[in-house]
């Protein structure tokens, strides 16, 4: 499976480098992705309100989540949202103190997926990993 989603990523990759550098994948490429897997990030820089996040997105549209502290040891706290395609976007719904709405993605060949100028948050990376490592 590790390798399908790598050669996924790395096919898509090649797509958006070939056609104009403000091209963004379409939402259903991006669930492609995404769904039945788990990503991993960082929602800012590390400073105030700024958390690590590890997400599942469920292929029945849920999404199970746990976040702590910039760069902190234990200490998770669990949470949950939806996600969806919506005009071409791939959309997500985590609760009013989490990143919500529809986004655009570039994605990379070293399996992490970039969500591109969010409002207020700029670029945020997700690595990617196959199916649900976290048991979320």
């Amino acid at each position: 499976m590790k390798k399908i989603l790598v050669t996924s990523i790395a096919c898509l990759a090649a797509l958006t480098v070939t056609a104009q550098a403000d091209v963004f994948l379409p939402g259903h490429e991006v669930a492609q992705i995404v769904v039945g897997n788990t990503i991993e990030g960082q929602y800012r820089e590390c400073g105030a309100a700024r958390n690590d996040f590890v997400e599942y997105y469920a292929p029945d549209g849920k999404i199970s989540g746990k976040e702590r502290a910039c760069n902190q040891a234990g200490d998770w706290t669990n949470y949950g949202g939806a996600w969806r395609v919506e005009d071409g976007k791939f959309c997500v719904n985590l609760g009013s103190e989490r990143s919500n709405g529809c986004f655009d993605y570039e994605a990379a060949e070293d399996s992490t997926l970039t969500r591109v100028g969010e409002p207020g948050v700029g670029n945020t990376k997700f690595k990617i990993y196959d199916g649900n490592p976290e048991g979320l």
